[in-house]
């Protein structure tokens, strides 16, 4: 891990704008998928086929303590080698525990394999499964696993099942435990896309936003005003980011609308805490391609800085009271990814510089 050189460029509006001070770890392969609880950074790291090839891993960095630890094993190590699936599709962390959900796959069939580990190292193990047959091009048919959150002492996931003509005839949020407990049962309760520890944020196929007690209980609902794309909660806040480019807020607790915003074309990758919320984009001369630009907003002022562009591509963007995450899935072509951390005060920092 070493002081980030070329990789990062920070918007300065003014001569005196002070320059975050980022950390950066450097991996060899593209990484695919990110996830961070405080200053723990979760990431996978896609397989390769040289001589030797090289697994899929799943590490936890954690750049306060300079520490790096691989928490996969071999289970893990053949998660891109199916022709249609996705490998490690999604990735939490939560405390000392860190989960992944692997989806490997032919023409004809697809699975997913819950795998949990600790972040002391590769003590992994496969929690559950889901399969499904059919057509991956079509209608498949059987069971699901997705909807992966993590944080604090919570880790979640969403386990459905779909029938021959590909509706979902069953399904229920479940707790991640020592084994899968359920927490709330129906569609309502499904995809679950953000928790704080405390609540779970479900984006539902008709639009509405669940928000659930981590102990399943339904506190209650909100129904954005635009078409949401994205959801986050944190604290006293549950942001949507919309497919119309807007950023709406809401007080998690009553469901009363706060504020709503513009945001770049095309954002992604939302996420909240500490009263500001970031995403990524692309660059304003490309709105339809890569996202290469971290932005941070306020929640209660709407002031909106660039913290970083980088080179393509951006695989995601996490914030935490400890600071900000961003993958690259890597620097250039045939160059390696890195994980990039920007620690609070410097986030601060920019969103104060003119």
């Amino acid at each position: 891990m070493v002081a980030l050189g070329a990789l990062l460029v920070v918007a300065a509006d003014g001569a005196g704008a002070a320059k975050p001070r980022p950390l950066q770890t450097r991996v060899v392969g593209e990484i695919e998928a990110l996830a961070m609880d405080g200053s723990r950074i979760a990431y996978d790291v896609a397989g390769g086929y040289g001589t030797p090839p090289r697994c899929n891993a799943v590490y936890v960095w954690n750049p306060m303590r300079h520490t790096t630890t691989r928490v996969s094993g071999r289970g893990t190590c053949g998660a891109d080698n199916t022709s249609t699936g996705a490998g490690v599709r999604e990735l939490a962390l939560a405390g000392g525990r860190v989960a992944w959900i692997v989806n490997q796959g032919g023409n004809s069939e697809s699975g997913d394999h819950l795998y949990v580990s600790t972040v002391a190292g590769r003590h992994e193990r496969v929690l559950a499964t889901a399969f499904r047959t059919g057509s991956v091009d079509g209608i498949l048919t059987g069971n699901w696993l997705g909807g992966l959150v993590g944080a604090g002492s919570f880790l979640g996931v969403d386990h459905w099942a779909t029938d021959s003509t590909g509706a979902v005839n069953s399904a229920r949020l479940q707790r991640i435990g020592t084994r899968l407990g359920d927490l709330a049962p129906g569609t309502d309760a499904m995809l679950a896309e953000s928790t704080d520890g405390r609540l779970v944020a479900v984006l539902r196929e008709n639009g509405s936003v669940g928000l659930y007690s981590t102990d399943g209980a339904l506190l209650r609902t909100v129904t954005p005003k635009g078409a949401p794309k994205e959801i986050a909660v944190r604290g006293d806040y549950l942001a949507v980011l919309t497919k119309a480019s807007t950023l709406e807020v809401y007080n998690a607790h009553s469901g009363r609308r706060l504020k709503a915003w513009r945001v770049a074309r095309s954002a992604q990758s939302l996420d909240v805490s500490s009263g500001l919320a970031t995403y990524a984009a692309p660059l304003p001369s490309t709105p339809g391609g890569p996202p290469r630009v971290v932005h941070v907003r306020r929640l209660k002022s709407g002031r909106d800085r660039v913290l970083a562009t980088t080179p393509p591509e951006l695989v995601g963007v996490r914030l935490e009271p400890a600071g900000l995450a961003y993958a690259v899935s890597r620097f250039l072509p045939g160059r390696p990814g890195a994980v990039v951390f920007v620690p609070m005060r410097s986030v601060v920092r920019t969103l104060r510089a003119r």
